[in-house]
């Protein structure tokens, strides 16, 4: 008999066993009902939240609506008169509102008076004064632009030092044209949230938006947009808390119906913070408010859950039966067949591939032995080759090792000399010798070699010095700062150096005609940023001219930026320089810097340093010892920078002309 004849007649025994199917149905059908009665759930509790919200609301709202009514009000906030009486007025509606606060707002002087029992209201003594400069007082010139008779804002005081929702009602002329002040109470935000946010059944959360979808209530504060009446955009939003864009989309849509019907109610399925949640929306149009209640179906007590396990125990019931009956055959007809088949192949597998198969069954088991010996044979045979295979492949996998780690060595000490080179073309020793202890330079190349370098000429009644900072970096950057020295010699040698912007004109066509013109897919980017600054120490006085680089001028605390021209040089459209002569004022530092230090991404969120920061920086450390600013420069960069990875290459170079300077007559090699 052979062993699929066997297992028909033991699948034919357990056929009865199908009753399994019916309980996986029954699982499904239990999904069914829980999908539909937690949607019906998380609506109808939206609508009471809806409800309890609208109760609660609307009392406070019409107790702040009669108070902007009153005559006596009105008069205080028109002529300033008859203040015993509108403190009376508040005094009473304080008492009667459930937070025991009361707010007025006077619109022609700004005054913010506040009661909560606490101290008596005092004509002389506001609270505050709202200025239209404050952020934090946007929130009443928002209200005043809005227009609407009365808003409410979940906002943070900070001069009254109170988290509140407050009912803000607009206080009018009786011609309702002229707005007169704001007038109101606050709900405590703790006992806000107790009452409309908070649940007490497990797996559901209430929680309340605006028509924006920003998130005035919520069980969690920090999920809270305050003040958002202030923002036109603002960014705790029920959307950003759903995961794709699809479903955001979706849940705008969903909004959107409500708002035009908003009757019923409506329920939506999607995932709230990586996790599905169906949401029961209501709609109160009077505020433009959402009571939203998510439910997390495997949380929340849907359904009975003593009949899912009922349910359960009878399945495992059945499941275990089954179980044995299916283990009891396979054990007889196949495992012991094929256990000792199995101990046959693990000492084939061990190596011993002399090891032989053989049975006498004839059914499929038989036949599998038979052929499992058949094919240990083969593998016997094809190990040996493989083995041969291997240990030849091994060899030239090490041979091509051996090449690879020469290869790199090689390209390390070629950058390694590259840095040599570069470091020796930079004019240290010059710089050290024209200002002695008044100068420091900041040079940090992003690889071991960058396209930012430093130049320096003297001659007879002055010095020129400057920064370049080239196109790319690492080896390519390095090498186009060797074609910039080569422009800027060609250039100095034509010109002379009391004219910064000619000099940068002659560089400019110098280096066009040093790089070749390549018919290329993409084109390469050749281009530089040059600061230069020409010294008159005869005349006193500083000139400079800048392609794209800035000088800055730090006189005690003060920094001022001296913009250079817009474009860089090689650049395809026509450029044009001009020189700015200043003042070579002794005390003041200067500072020629690339966009490497003020585009560095760095602080919380990654952005680049940026230039007012770097002037602000420049004007604290400019007081310092020419010597020490260095240091400060890069404290002040690493920890901005903090574990973010350096973009380009930074050079800052600075200088501080001395009480008396002689210029140095021309170096060697000038």
């Amino acid at each position: 008999m052979g062993l699929r004849w066997k297992s028909g007649l033991w699948l034919g025994a357990l056929f009865a066993l199908a009753m399994v199917f019916a309980l996986l149905v029954g699982r499904v059908a239990l999904d069914a009902f829980r999908d539909h009665y937690g949607a019906a759930f998380a609506r109808n509790h939206a609508l009471l939240q809806a409800q309890k919200l609208t109760t609660l609301l609307t009392r406070e709202l019409s107790l702040s609506q009669r108070l902007a009514e009153l005559g006596s009000i009105q008069r205080f906030l028109r002529e300033g008169t008859g203040a015993d009486a509108a403190f009376a007025d508040l005094e009473q509606f304080r008492r009667a509102f459930v937070d025991q606060s009361v707010f007025l707002i006077v619109d022609a002087s700004g005054d913010y008076y506040f009661s909560d029992g606490k101290e008596p209201l005092d004509v002389a003594r506001p609270s505050y004064r709202l200025s239209a400069e404050a952020a934090k007082d946007q929130w009443y010139f928002a209200t005043l632009r809005e227009g609407r008779p009365f808003a409410l804002n979940v906002n943070v005081d900070y001069e009254l030092e109170v988290t509140k929702v407050w009912f803000n009602v607009l206080v009018r002329e009786n011609d309702g044209e002229r707005v007169l002040g704001l007038a109101g109470t606050g709900l405590d935000l703790r006992r806000f949230l107790a009452e409309f946010a908070a649940s007490n059944s497990s797996g559901v959360t209430n929680f309340i938006i605006d028509g924006k979808g920003a998130i005035l209530a919520h069980p969690d504060p920090a999920l809270i947009e305050f003040a958002a009446l202030t923002k036109a955009e603002p960014e705790r939003t029920l959307q950003r808390l759903v995961d794709s864009d699809a479903e955001r989309e979706g849940l705008r849509d969903r909004l959107a119906a409500l708002r035009a019907a908003p009757r019923d109610g409506a329920t939506h399925a999607l995932h709230l913070q990586g996790a599905p949640r169906i949401l029961g929306i209501a709609y109160i149009p009077e505020l433009d408010w959402y009571t939203v209640t998510a439910v997390d179906l495997g949380a929340a007590s849907v359904i009975d859950e003593r009949l899912v396990w009922s349910i359960g125990a009878g399945g495992l019931v059945l499941l275990l039966v089954f179980a044995t009956a299916v283990t009891f055959g396979v054990d007889r007809f196949i495992l012991r067949p094929l256990q000792q088949l199995t101990d046959s192949t693990r000492r084939i597998a061990a190596g011993d591939y002399g090891q032989r198969l053989a049975s006498p069954r004839r059914d499929e088991l038989g036949e599998l032995t038979r052929a499992f010996d058949g094919m240990a044979r083969e593998v016997q045979s094809y190990t040996g080759e493989l083995e041969r295979r291997v240990a030849q492949r091994t060899r030239d996998l090490e041979e091509a090792r051996d090449r690879i780690a020469a290869a790199h060595r090689q390209i390390q000490d070629s950058i390694r000399y590259a840095s040599l080179i570069q470091e020796a073309m930079l004019p240290r020793r010059d710089l050290a010798l024209h200002f002695p202890a008044h100068h420091f330079v900041l040079w940090q190349p992003r690889d071991m070699v960058g396209g930012d370098c430093f130049v320096l000429r003297a001659a007879e009644g002055g010095l020129l010095l400057g920064v370049i900072d080239c196109a790319g970096h690492g080896v390519p950057g390095a090498i186009m700062t060797m074609v910039a020295h080569a422009a800027f010699d060609i250039a100095v040698q034509e010109v002379g150096l009391a004219d910064p912007a000619t000099v940068l004109r002659r560089m400019d066509a110098a280096a066009r005609a040093l790089l070749p013109t390549l018919d290329l897919d993409q084109p390469l980017a050749t281009n530089m940023d040059v600061g230069l600054c020409h010294l008159d120490a005869t005349r006193g006085r500083l000139t400079f001219a800048g392609a794209r680089m800035s000088l800055f001028r730090c006189g005690g605390e003060r920094c001022e930026e001296i913009a250079g021209g817009r474009r860089s040089l090689g650049e395809r459209r026509e450029a044009h320089w001009e020189n700015v002569v200043l003042a070579a004022e002794p005390g003041h530092t200067y500072y020629l810097a690339t966009d490497g230090f003020l585009d560095q991404g760095g602080g919380a969120h990654g952005y680049g340093y940026g230039k007012r920061r770097f002037a602000a920086l420049l004007g604290e450390t400019a007081a310092l010892p020419v010597a020490d600013q260095e240091a400060a420069l890069r404290r002040a960069l690493d920890e901005y920078r903090g574990a973010r990875p350096q973009r380009d290459d930074i050079t800052v170079l600075g200088f501080r002309i001395p009480d008396r300077t002689t210029p140095a007559g021309p170096l060697s090699g000038d």
